[in-house]
């Protein structure tokens, strides 16, 4: 079931269980786009009796889709639901649409079993330090007014939000993945459709098994470790696309919650696989602020499969916790 070549790289195979059969007649169809700033991408197999209509019209459903989780938990649209609340007045009820409040339970869930590591209302900082719709600062970002935790302070309601003040919401770190998920949702959902790879910004879900009856297999952001994906979704954040150099360092773009700043730890680089995308997604974001030692204790602890890049030196080395370890 392995790759034909690679090239003396990790190959990660999940607990697969039984393999869906192979559909040898399914027809390959690509579908893809730009969203959030980046790209998009849907490889689906289906019937060969999908008709072009068919098609177009879940390519449309797909576009769809991207356009309502950019309109309502996007920070840079000014007409966004989430802009739309981190503008109310504070102490303000704010109702919010349902699929935003499933973001935002998700994402607090993460935060509450992180203790923080994952927080969703670090959009001061975030901006403080160029990383959002404001330009980088010359010098270091003055965050000595700002603090992390504000998500222990919302008030949840069943269709919105209160909103405390100095709090603003940021959804990004979570809201690639569950876009992805979302996406692969409605493929699932389309007669005749068999099986599907979905990106987004780099993070992906499988579906299903290629036409030969393998695995849709991917290769690890930065890492040298191919994994296969059925069922399962892989994410990674890392501090080698978005980032700034101050003083000859290496400013991240993950934001540390206790010191509202870049975070400082020794990891470059962290993928989780998990059947969510989101929650590989905003986990991921989690383990890179952890550092190595309490990051692995993590993972153990609640076992999840992750590959950690860790700086050593002039060197990067890689990590596998324990649940993934089993995958080899």
């Amino acid at each position: 079931m392995k790759p034909e070549s690679v090239s003396g790289r990790k190959v990660l195979i999940p607990e697969l269980g039984a393999l869906p059969r192979p559909h040898p007649t399914a027809r390959k169809y690509v579908l893809e786009g730009a969203a959030f700033a980046t790209t998009w991408k849907v490889i689906l197999l289906a019937d060969p009796g999908l008709s072009e209509r068919a098609f177009a019209h879940l390519h449309k459903r797909l576009e769809t889709k991207l356009h309502q989780v950019d309109r309502e938990m996007s920070p840079y649209r000014g007409d966004s639901d989430l802009t739309r609340f981190n503008t109310a007045e504070p102490g303000s009820f704010v109702e919010l649409p349902p699929m935003f409040m499933v973001v935002m339970s998700h994402a607090l869930d993460v935060a509450r079993l992180s203790d923080g590591a994952f927080d969703p209302c670090l959009l001061d900082a975030v901006e403080a330090w160029g990383f959002g719709a404001k330009a980088v600062p010359e010098g270091l970002a003055d965050v000595s007014g700002l603090s992390g935790g504000g998500w222990r302070q919302l008030t949840w309601q069943a269709d919105g939000l209160v909103r405390p003040a100095g709090v603003r919401i940021d959804l990004c770190a979570i809201a690639k993945g569950f876009a992805a998920d979302e996406l692969l949702r409605l493929v699932k959902a389309e007669p005749g459709c068999v099986a599907a790879l979905v990106e987004v910004g780099g993070e992906l879900t499988g579906w299903g098994v290629q036409a030969d009856g393998l695995p849709w297999w991917v290769e690890i952001e930065d890492a040298d470790a191919v994994v296969a994906l059925h069922d399962i979704a892989v994410a990674t954040s890392g501090d080698s696309r978005r980032f700034f150099v101050h003083d000859g360092k290496v400013m991240s773009h993950t934001i540390d919650a206790a010191t509202c700043a870049p975070t400082t730890s020794d990891i470059a680089g962290a993928t989780v696989l998990d059947p969510a995308c989101w929650r590989a997604d905003a986990l991921a974001t989690a383990l890179m602020v952890m550092g190595e030692g309490r990051a692995l204790d993590f993972a153990r602890r609640h076992n999840i499969p992750c590959l950690l890049r860790v700086r050593d030196g002039d060197s990067v080395r890689e990590v596998l916790s324990p649940a993934l370890e089993a995958w080899l």
